[in-house]
């Protein structure tokens, strides 16, 4: 697993105290810190930072996170930017997503990219078997 820096963005493998980037302390994170950090990051610039977060907010399961990978989604799906960042935001909805995040991805299935169809229906049963779909 590995962590993002919250002041510079590099990415750090875990147990690492400090950043090789910019010298951060990494102890001085607190948990509702680095998460709101996390979510920030799904909007960065460099699709590499945008990518981990989304992944880390999946492994972690950072609920917070839903509304605002569900927004990226659908600018990524709006502009047709990059199926990788797409399939790890599916992925990050299919570990954390409840009711809403089910509907979007039921809704949008037949608009992701090839890459990312077999991602949703993993996502859609992951969140099917957290959820009463009525």
């Amino acid at each position: 697993m590995r962590y993002i820096c919250p002041k510079c963005f590099k990415v750090a493998d875990v147990g690492e105290k400090f950043c090789s980037n910019c010298g951060y302390d990494f102890e001085h994170i607190s948990n509702e810190k680095y998460t709101e950090k996390l979510i920030k990051a799904l909007r960065h610039p460099d699709y590499n930072v945008a990518y981990m977060a989304a992944k880390i907010i999946g492994e972690l399961k950072i609920k917070r996170a839903e509304k605002s990978l569900i927004e990226q989604l659908c600018k990524n799906l709006l502009n047709k930017k990059d199926p990788y960042l797409e399939q790890v935001m599916v992925f990050a909805l299919g570990e954390i997503g409840g009711k809403e995040a089910y509907k979007f991805l039921l809704e949008n299935k037949d608009k992701f990219s090839v890459i990312t169809k077999t991602t949703a229906e993993i996502s859609l049963e992951k969140i099917k078997g957290r959820i009463y779909i009525s």
